[in-house]
C-alpha cells in the first residue's frame, strides 16, 4: 500500500551443495509430470529478468528447504510446494482408509535459488481427509510440517457438520517496510517493531484455530534487499532484487509457518504485487493460476480478470485491484485503462460471478473506507476510482447477494457499514491491513462521522481501530460474528459484532 533459520535436518548435508547445481540454465521439467506442468526461464525480479548464476558457490549457502501450503483455486484445492530442487516430490492423499501417491506437477523451475524455486502443484479432491508430501521424496526439509503434511479443507470432507468455514482469520498487509532511502521498520517480531510473526502465531490459535485463513494483500515491502533478515534476502549468494523468493519466504512463509500449517490459505493480490513490484513473485507462487509469463512482454497482467473461489456454500469472489492504488503514480499501472478496466469487472462480477447463497467480494483495495475527517466534520474516503467503478455497471450498485466487500490497504482495522434506507445498496466493508507493516494513524473520532456521507450515502456503523492484529469471521450457524484480535490474540472492545441484513449494529 503506500510507500512505507533453519535448522538443517541431519543426514541433509548434501542438499547445502544444491546451491552450486541449481546455479545452471532453466530445468527440463520432471517426465514423470502430468502434460500439464510448464517450465519457464524468466527470473522472478519483478521485471529485472534472471538473475546471472554466481561463478562459484557463496560464502554462506542460504538455507536449502522446501515450503509446502495448501490454497483454494477456482475448481477446487491445490497443495503447492517451491523446493531448491529440480523436479517434484510426491503427495501422499488419503481419503478414509484409501491412501494414493500423486506425482506432483511441476509448474516452473529455474536457477539460483532462493532468488527462484520449482514450483509444484497438485489438486486434491474435497473428500480427501489428509494429505502429506513424502518427505523421503524430497532432498530438503519440508516446511512448515517436518512430516510434510498439509492442511485440508474440514468442510468439504464426508460426515463434516459444516458445509463451509466455521472460522476465517483475516490478514493483510504484512511484509515489514523497508523504503529506498531512510529508516526501515525493524524486521524483527518485537511488538513495537515488525508484529507479523506473532499475529500470524495468535492467529493460528485464538479464539480457536481456523480452518481457513485469507490474505489481504501486500506481501512484500520493499524497496531494497535487507537488511534483515539475512541469508534468505539480501544475503551473500542472493539476488541483488528484493522481488524474490527469498524475500518472500523471509518477510511471508517464514513468520506466518504455524499459520500455514493450520489451514488452507486464500491469497488476494495488493498493490505491492503489481508487475511493477512483487508481480513475478506473485503470479509464480500465489496466484489461482501459476504463471513465469504474466508479466513480462509489452503488456503486463496488472488487471487480472475475477474469479470466484468456492469455500464450499461460501463463494469467495477474487477481484484484482492491485492498480487501484491512492498513488499518485502506481508502478507500471495503465492510469487511463483504470475506470473501464474495474467497470467491466464489476459488470463480470454482477452478472457471472455472483451466485444463489452467500458470496464475498475480496479486494485488496477498499471499494469504500474511511481515512480521514475533513475540517467540516465529514469523512475522507477511498477509492474514487472503485466506487466510480461500481456506479458505472448496469446495476449502478454490487449485485444484492453481496454480503461482505472484504480489503486491505489502509493499514488499520475498520469495519463500516452503510445507511440501509437508501436504495443505494452497499454491503458491508470490513478492512484489515493491520497485521504487520506500519500503521497509518487514526485522526477520528468514530461516532463523530455516524450519519454522514460517503460518496453519497451515509454511514451507519463504524469501527476502526489502529493497532496491530487480525479479523476472525466466525460462522454463527445463522449469521457471521466478525471480530479483530491484537497482535497478542486478545480481542479488542468494540470490535465483536454480528452481521444483521447489511449492518453490524451494537458492537461491543
Amino acid at each position: 500500500m503506500v510507500e512505507r533459520r533453519y535448522v538443517a535436518r541431519a543426514g541433509f548435508v548434501a542438499g547445502l551443495l544444491l546451491a552450486a547445481v541449481l546455479t545452471s540454465a532453466t530445468f527440463a521439467p520432471d517426465p514423470a509430470a502430468e502434460p500439464e506442468g510448464r517450465s519457464g526461464g524468466r527470473g522472478d525480479g519483478g521485471g529485472y529478468g534472471p538473475t546471472p548464476p554466481p561463478t562459484s558457490p557463496p560464502p554462506s549457502a542460504p538455507p536449502q528447504e522446501a515450503w509446502a501450503w495448501t490454497q483454494l483455486i477456482p475448481g477446487g484445492t491445490q497443495v503447492r510446494v517451491a523446493t531448491p530442487a529440480a523436479t517434484c516430490p510426491i503427495l501422499v492423499v488419503t481419503t478414509g482408509t484409501q491412501v494414493v501417491r500423486h506425482q506432483m506437477v511441476l509448474e516452473s523451475t529455474v536457477a539460483l535459488y532462493p532468488t527462484t524455486a520449482t514450483v509444484c502443484t497438485r489438486r486434491v479432491a474435497g473428500t480427501a481427509t489428509a494429505a502429506r508430501i513424502d518427505v523421503a521424496t524430497s532432498p530438503v526439509p519440508v516446511r512448515p510440517d517436518a512430516g510434510g503434511a498439509v492442511p485440508l479443507p474440514n468442510w468439504t470432507q464426508p460426515g463434516s457438520a459444516t458445509r463451509r468455514p466455521a472460522n476465517i482469520a483475516l490478514i493483510g498487509d504484512t511484509g515489514c517496510r523497508i523504503p529506498a532511502a531512510g529508516t526501515p521498520q525493524a524486521c524483527t517480531p518485537q511488538p513495537q517493531d515488525w508484529p507479523f510473526r506473532r499475529v500470524a502465531n495468535s492467529a493460528a490459535a485464538n479464539p480457536v484455530p481456523p480452518n481457513l485463513v485469507v490474505h489481504l494483500g501486500d506481501y512484500i515491502y520493499r524497496s531494497r534487499p535487507g537488511p534483515t533478515p539475512s541469508p534468505l534476502c539480501g544475503g551473500p549468494g542472493t539476488s541483488p532484487s528484493m522481488h524474490t523468493w527469498g524475500c518472500l519466504v523471509a518477510d511471508f512463509f517464514q513468520p506466518a509457518a504455524r499459520l500455514l500449517a493450520q489451514a488452507p490459505f486464500v491469497f488476494v493480490r495488493g498493490n505491492h504485487e503489481t508487475c511493477g513490484r512483487s508481480g513475478e513473485v506473485w503470479f509464480r507462487y500465489l496466484a489461482t493460476t501459476p504463471s513465469t509469463t504474466a508479466c513480462g512482454g509489452p503488456n503486463p497482467q496488472d488487471f487480472s480478470p475475477p474469479v470466484r473461489v468456492a469455500a464450499g456454500t461460501l463463494d469467495l469472489l477474487l477481484m484484482d485491484t492491485s492498480c487501484a492504488s491512492d498513488e499518485s503514480v502506481p508502478p507500471s499501472c495503465a492510469q487511463a485503462q483504470r475506470p473501464a478496466r474495474y467497470t467491466a469487472q464489476f459488470n463480470e462480477v454482477n452478472s457471472s460471478l455472483v451466485q444463489a447463497g452467500e458470496n464475498f467480494l475480496l479486494s485488496h483495495t477498499p471499494i469504500w473506507a474511511v481515512r480521514g475527517q475533513t475540517p467540516a466534520g465529514n469523512p475522507v474516503w477511498i477509492d474514487e476510482i472503485l466506487s466510480s467503478a461500481v456506479a458505472a455497471t448496469s446495476l449502478g450498485i454490487l449485485d444484492r447477494r453481496i454480503d461482505l466487500v472484504l480489503a486491505g490497504h489502509i493499514h488499520l482495522y475498520q469495519m463500516l457499514t452503510f445507511d440501509t434506507s437508501t436504495q443505494f445498496h452497499r454491503p458491508p466493508v470490513v478492512t484489515v491491513g493491520a497485521s504487520g507493516t506500519e500503521l497509518d494513524p487514526k485522526t477520528w473520532q468514530d461516532s463523530d462521522l455516524v450519519g454522514k456521507p460517503v460518496d453519497g450515502v451515509a454511514i451507519g456503523d463504524l469501527v476502526t481501530r489502529s493497532e496491530f492484529g487480525y479479523g476472525v469471521l466466525r460462522d454463527t450457524g445463522t449469521t457471521w460474528n466478525l471480530r479483530f484480535f491484537n497482535q497478542f490474540g486478545t480481542r479488542v472492545p468494540g470490535t465483536n459484532c454480528n452481521l444483521v441484513g447489511a449492518r453490524f449494529p451494537n458492537c461491543g
